[in-house]
């Protein structure tokens, strides 16, 4: 927090201010506090210590040190923490406005009575005793002239600058100089984009190419220098500094992770817990548990279960079957109830798989785990679900016809219907027609699925549909068809109720005839 007071004079202007500077240091955040100004700056630190940062370094500053930066130099003061306060005397104004010729010209060796050199973007003294009191009675002498714009006051003040530099840089410890690679101009692109982003994390249209344009850069030149100045991708940083909001608000709200997602611009829980366990080796819901500051905060058991639920569905996504297990069983624990447990927690995950599945954001690798994971929760669930009665969405028999032994697309299939809530009964692979429609019989079966890669065998299927009329049954099942040779011309052929081209969409339409 800044305590101001600037005085502009007349027709020329100049700035007088003397400020306290309470911002305490945070390396990951220091970035986004550089500040650069069109104006040579002179600060003197007045009272206490801190931390002077000018670009990619930092430099601890004490009464006495006195710097001067030139035009469009990003830095910052800062203190080291809450307790202690760092104040500031500073001079701002246009060199041109001044000064003339040599000391003016920003290339010449002169500039500034010499004080920079050796290519310096700052220059750096440490003032004994006696001096500090010669720049402070100057530092006097020109906010006296500025307020009072007495007769010849700037010819006055020109002449206290001229001495000040003069005396100043006898005293020039060393020169700061910008030790990476990229230009004042590069820095200041940066920063400003990383302010752009602090500002707009939460939208989810946030993108380099926004940035790039809102700052009129091309978008391969920012993604250069924004490598080369933080030291991370683009999409790393935007997606740390949403990260780090999401902590904040799960140490200091109730907000459900849903909500935090949406409050962060993150894309969806998945990618949320996914990330969120891979930076800080816990989930959200272990985090907020050992990191909350509220104190003497009673948590309701909804909120706890509805935390422990959210896990489930996360870490079924991502395929961590151990953890997933263990979480089952602590919301049994917990006392919820285990409809909503395979509900809210299972099925809700594997249902997320399956819909980014059928629109290519996961592959046959990711369904496996996550299918392994929902197994793995469901052993444990299996016995509760038995005591509270709970009914399966639909039952429906699967099974790879008569001749064929592929069972890939037949095992998919089963584990997106289960991630419904349907319970399946696999035959195998090489299924005779009259085996798919005893076992609908037997086991009162909804929906008999059948599945072939083989042109050859994929004729089966229509002696499924023709067993299912003879046997009576066929007013009383839907028969789904699927693989590489089928389609809807072949299904209508048939008369087959549903074909569906993948996976994820035969697990939708098989609830959808479920719920019929």
């Amino acid at each position: 927090m800044y305590k101001e007071t600037v005085n502009p004079c007349g027709e020329i202007p100049i700035f007088h201010s003397e400020f306290l500077c309470e911002e305490v240091y945070s390396p990951e955040d220091v970035l986004c506090s550089l500040s650069s100004d069109k104006n040579i700056e002179v600060n003197m630190v007045v009272e206490g210590e801190g931390i002077h940062c000018v670009f990619d370094q930092v430099i601890p500053c004490n009464v006495g040190d006195i710097y001067i930066m030139p035009p469009h130099t990003p830095h910052a003061f800062f203190v080291p923490d809450e307790k202690l306060q760092l104040k500031i005397r500073r001079l701002s104004f246009n060199i041109n406005d001044w000064f003339d010729g040599d000391v003016a010209a920003q290339d010449h060796p002169n500039f500034c009575y010499g004080i920079f050199n050796d290519n310096a973007v700052a220059a750096y003294a440490m003032l004994n005793d006696y001096t500090q009191k010669k720049i402070a009675s100057l530092f006097d002498d020109i906010e006296y002239e500025i307020s009072k714009t007495k007769n010849n006051w700037a010819d006055a003040i020109r002449s206290y600058l001229s001495i000040m530099f003069i005396i100043i840089g006898r005293y020039i410890n060393t020169t700061i100089k910008n030790t990476s690679s990229n230009s004042s101009k590069g820095w200041n692109i940066v920063i400003s984009a990383i302010k752009y982003i602090r500002k707009n994390f939460s939208q989810t249209t946030l993108t380099l190419s926004s940035i790039a344009g809102a700052l009129y850069i091309s978008e391969s030149h920012l993604s250069r220098l924004f490598k080369g100045l933080t030291g991370k991708s683009f999409s790393e940083y935007l997606r740390d500094i949403r990260l780090e909001h999401a902590c904040k608000l799960l140490r200091e709200t109730d907000m459900k992770v849903g909500e935090i997602v949406t409050a962060c611009g993150l894309s969806d829980v998945y990618t949320f817990y996914k990330n969120f366990t891979l930076r800080y080796h816990m989930t959200p819901h272990e985090y907020r548990k050992s990191n909350s500051p509220i104190k003497n905060k009673i948590i309701s058991k909804g909120e706890i279960l509805m935390s422990i639920l959210n896990d489930i569905s996360a870490n079924l996504q991502i395929g961590k079957a151990k953890i997933v297990a263990e979480l089952v069983q602590q919301a049994i624990d917990e006392g919820s109830n285990p409809e909503q447990i395979l509900n809210e927690g299972l099925l809700a995950g594997m249902s997320i798989i399956g819909e980014k599945f059928k629109n290519g954001e996961v592959f046959v690798p990711e369904v496996l785990v996550a299918a392994r994971a929902m197994n793995k929760g469901t052993q444990v669930l299996k016995p509760y679900l038995a005591q509270s009665n709970v009914t399966p969405n639909g039952k429906a028999c699967i099974g790879t016809i008569q001749g064929d032994l592929h069972d890939i697309g037949k095992n998919l299939v089963k584990m997106m219907m289960e991630g419904k809530g349907i319970e399946v009964i696999d035959l195998g692979t090489d299924v005779a027609p009259s085996t798919f429609v005893q076992t609908a019989i037997e086991q009162n079966c909804q929906i008999i699925c059948c599945s072939a890669l083989l042109t050859t065998t994929m004729w089966g299927m229509e002696e499924v549909v023709k067993e299912a009329e003879k046997a009576g049954i066929r007013d009383k099942v839907k028969i789904m068809i699927g693989g590489a040779p089928v389609n809807e011309d072949f299904c209508c052929q048939i008369g087959a109720d549903c074909y569906t081209p993948d996976a994820a969409s035969a697990a939708d339409a098989a609830i959808a005839f479920c719920k019929a």
